[in-house]
């Protein structure tokens, strides 16, 4: 019985080519970018190396200092008095902020203030927002180093592929070492062999190459630079600038637990509320901005004036559902359509298999069944495209050092998904065709 339903729906699809082809074109054209979106979504916020860990990580990048007053306000309303109209003022205090700074973190107030803070298994102070320009054999290389404590790489779990990273005894000793990329190591040095234990310049120093690291697969700048350094080797305006609450630094907190990832949170609000600020005439109101790592990334695509990763979090969801929903449902629509114009269309078909004795439930199951093998050849060829063009995105550099790669369960629940709109999409127009009289199949077709 299978393969009678098969062999006739393979006839049917070869038959009736213009419905086929634009179907298929729907199907694996819908697949083939929900391939290629969950691919780049899996390379920008999956759990890949050096971000294992991340569902257990609390990001702190941001301080916000305010000078907040209370200020009287007036409402005025129109009121109705002995028929006569005159005004009422109402007095309302509120809260108005006359200046706002917002910025990273000083390494002297990472240093002074979030060394105990509650539910961390691990922390780390980092710095990754400098640039160099480096010449070799009269070319030059830009470089991005990130200046971190020995623990970033306990946090983090780069991938090495030689060599180590530096230790905190290093850290202390302000050794001038570095671990590089590959691709760094390549472009300086002309191979990753040649560079272990050599020096490179950078910032006028000389580092000694400790280690290498494949560069992250992600658009993430925090993590992607091409050097690593001890972040004492940082010139000392960075270090020493006592009671600066702002500067390059951030840090990041690893906990063992969602429970851990609460008290950390909870514990950096209750510092800012017990924080002196240094210059409390002009701020007099302390917030530091936590979020988990979605959270951290939501914020730096869709940035909001309260500089709040929870509002940035329920903006890229309902961006992103939205579109998402409506590149699904518009193929849906279109599959829906062309499914009652192929369905209806072979009435007479039906019917003449009607008068042979065909019964109402394999003709439903045999137009069900052509759905399904419709669904099917649109997926494999979806995915051998998306294949492809992941082939080219990747070998293009097209999204730098961001590789793509095929999400399997996604490609699965995308296929199950036309799959379910394929059947949803013909049952009705199959029920009706299979119950349908003979006379009036017949006649549809005739006028």
């Amino acid at each position: 019985m299978f393969s009678n339903y098969l062999k006739l729906a393979i006839k049917v699809l070869g038959r009736r080519t213009f419905f086929t082809v634009i179907s298929l074109f729907g199907i694996s054209f819908t697949l083939m970018i929900l391939i290629l979106l969950s691919a780049y979504m899996d390379a920008e916020l999956g759990s890949h190396q050096p971000l294992s860990q991340k569902d257990d990580m609390i990001f702190l990048n941001r301080l916000m200092m305010t000078n907040e007053v209370i200020d009287t306000s007036y409402q005025i309303d129109t009121v109705m008095l002995d028929g006569v109209e005159v005004y009422d003022s109402t007095e309302v205090l509120d809260k108005n902020r006359n200046s706002v700074s917002i910025s990273s973190l000083g390494y002297y107030f990472c240093d002074n203030y979030l060394r105990d803070v509650a539910g961390a298994d691990i922390y780390s102070f980092y710095s990754p927002g400098f640039s160099y320009d480096i010449f070799v054999n009269g070319k030059k290389l830009s470089f991005d180093v990130v200046y971190s404590d020995a623990d970033f790489w306990n946090i983090y779990d780069y991938q090495f592929s030689s060599g180590r990273p530096y230790r905190q005894q290093e850290v202390d000793n302000q050794s001038q070492v570095v671990v590089l990329t590959e691709k760094a190591a390549q472009d300086y040095f002309g191979g990753m062999d040649a560079a272990m234990g050599e020096f490179i310049e950078i910032d006028g120093k000389q580092f000694e190459v400790i280690g290498l690291v494949k560069r992250p697969s992600n658009s993430k700048g925090f993590l992607s630079g091409q050097a690593f350094m001890p972040l004492t080797t940082l010139k000392p305006v960075y270090l020493d600038d006592d009671e600066n609450f702002q500067g390059p630094f951030e840090a990041v907190f690893l906990a063992g637990s969602s429970t851990g990832m609460k008290d950390i949170e909870q514990s950096i609000l209750q510092k800012s509320k017990q924080i002196a600020l240094p210059d409390p005439e002009n701020y007099n109101n302390l917030y530091l901005i936590t979020s988990d790592f979605f959270g951290r990334y939501a914020n730096s695509i869709f940035p909001n004036s309260d500089n709040d990763p929870e509002k940035s979090k329920r903006t890229f969801i309902l961006i992103g559902g939205g579109l998402l929903l409506l590149f699904i449902l518009l193929p849906t629509l279109n599959l829906i359509n062309l499914n009652v114009s192929r369905i209806m269309e072979r009435s007479a078909e039906i019917g003449v298999r009607k008068a042979f004795g065909a019964h109402s439930g394999s003709i439903l199951t045999q137009l069900l069944f052509e759905n399904i093998v419709l669904t099917f050849l649109g997926g494999a060829i979806g995915f051998v495209l998306a294949l492809i063009v992941l082939h080219l995105v990747n070998d293009s550099n097209i999204l730098g050092d961001t590789i793509l790669r095929v999400n399997y369960r996604v490609f699965g629940y995308s296929l199950l998904i036309c799959l379910a709109f394929g059947i949803i999409s013909g049952l009705l127009p199959a029920y009706r065709m299979s119950k349908i009289h003979i006379a009036n199949a017949i006649k549809q077709t005739n006028v």
